[in-house]
C-alpha cells in the first residue's frame, strides 16, 4: 500500500509540475523566433550525449544491430550525436507550435505526395495515416488540419490528466481531434467511427509491442510490431498511406506522402494482417535509412517475449 501510495505521489507531482512548465513554455516560446529552437537544441543535444549514459549505449547499441557492416564505429558517433540534437527537438517543435499555431514556421513545410491523400479520401473510407517517431511527427496533423483534412490523433498520457487536459486543449485549438488509447473499447470504436466518415486516422506503429505485436523483420531482424494499422485496413477497406515530416538542417521542411501500401488478400485474415504489417514496416524503415539521425533509436525495437524455461 505505501509503495502504490508513493507511485500515485509521484505521478501527482509530475502530471502538476509538467502542466506547469507546459504552460509557461507555451507564453515564453512566443517571444522566441524558430532557429531558436536549433540553437537550443544543439546544446540540450549535446549535454544529453554526454551525460545520459544509459540512453547513448542504448541508441549505439541499436545502431550496431541495424547497421551491422554497414557503418563503422566512428560514423556510428556521429550519427548518435545528431540523433540526440533532433530527439531533443521534437518537444521544442510540439510547444512551439502551440505558441504560435498558424505561423510561418508551419506554413513553410511544403507537402509532396498530396495526390495520394485525395485520391485515397475520395474513396470515402478514411485514411490510415502511417506514422513513425520519425523528424517533426508531432506536427504532422497540424500541418494537414491547415489544409483543411480532418485529422484524428490517439495521445497516451494516461496517469498525467492534467497534462492530457492541455495536449487535448492544443491539439483541438490546431484543428485536430485528440483522443485516449484506453478504454481500449471506446479507443477502438472512436477509430472505427473517425474513419467511417472518411477522416484520417494517425497511427504510429514504429515501436516494440511484446503483448499483441507481430514478430516482422525489421532492419533484418524479428521485430514485434503493433498491428493496429493493418487491422483497421483489412476491417474497414480505410488504405494505409505512410506520413513523415522530415527536417533540413533542423528545420521541417516537407511532409512527405507515400504511395498506398496494400497487399494482394488472400481473405485469410491473419495472415493477411502478418503481410500487411510487414509490408507497412518496411516503408517506415525505408524512411528510417534515408533519414537515420531523425528516429530516436531509443526503443528496445528487437526485445523477445520472455519465455520460461523448461524445469
Amino acid at each position: 500500500m505505501p509503495r502504490a501510495f508513493s507511485k500515485k505521489i509521484k505521478y501527482w507531482f509530475l502530471d502538476y509540475s509538467g502542466n506547469l512548465f507546459l504552460a509557461f513554455s507555451v507564453l515564453v516560446f512566443r517571444f522566441l523566433p524558430p532557429k531558436a529552437l536549433v540553437f537550443i537544441a544543439k546544446i540540450s543535444g549535446t549535454t544529453a550525449y554526454y551525460l545520459v549514459k544509459k540512453y547513448r549505449d542504448r541508441v549505439l547499441n541499436n545502431l550496431s544491430l541495424a547497421f551491422d557492416g554497414e557503418k563503422d564505429p566512428e560514423e556510428r558517433t556521429k550519427l548518435t550525436k545528431e540523433i540526440f540534437f533532433n530527439f531533443t527537438l521534437m518537444p521544442l517543435e510540439t510547444i512551439y507550435t502551440a505558441a504560435v499555431p498558424f505561423g510561418q514556421f508551419i506554413r513553410g513545410i511544403e507537402i509532396t505526395g498530396q495526390e495520394y491523400l485525395d485520391a485515397a479520401l475520395a474513396r470515402g473510407k478514411g485514411v490510415i495515416a502511417l506514422g513513425s517517431h520519425l523528424g517533426a511527427f508531432t506536427i504532422l496533423g497540424t500541418r494537414l488540419a491547415m489544409e483543411g483534412y480532418p485529422f484524428n490523433i490517439i495521445i497516451n498520457v494516461e496517469n498525467f490528466p492534467k497534462i492530457w487536459k492541455r495536449l487535448e486543449y492544443y491539439q483541438r485549438r490546431l484543428g485536430q481531434k485528440a483522443f485516449r488509447p484506453k478504454p481500449v473499447a471506446a479507443s477502438i470504436k472512436k477509430s472505427f467511427n473517425c474513419l467511417r466518415r472518411n477522416e484520417i486516422l494517425y497511427l504510429i506503429a514504429d515501436e516494440q509491442q511484446i503483448i499483441g505485436g507481430l514478430p516482422v523483420p525489421f532492419f533484418g531482424r524479428p521485430a514485434y510490431t503493433p498491428p493496429g494499422p493493418a487491422i483497421f485496413s483489412l476491417r474497414t477497406g480505410a488504405p494505409i498511406l505512410p506520413m513523415f515530416v522530415v527536417r533540413e538542417k533542423g528545420t521541417p521542411r516537407t511532409l512527405v506522402i507515400g504511395d498506398p501500401i496494400e497487399i494482394q488478400r488472400t481473405f485469410d485474415e491473419k495472415k493477411d494482417t502478418e503481410l500487411l504489417t510487414a509490408k507497412f514496416t518496411k516503408a517506415v524503415e525505408d524512411v528510417i535509412r534515408q533519414y537515420p539521425s531523425q528516429w530516436p533509436w531509443l526503443n528496445r525495437r528487437w526485445k523477445v517475449p520472455y519465455q520460461k524455461r523448461d524445469s
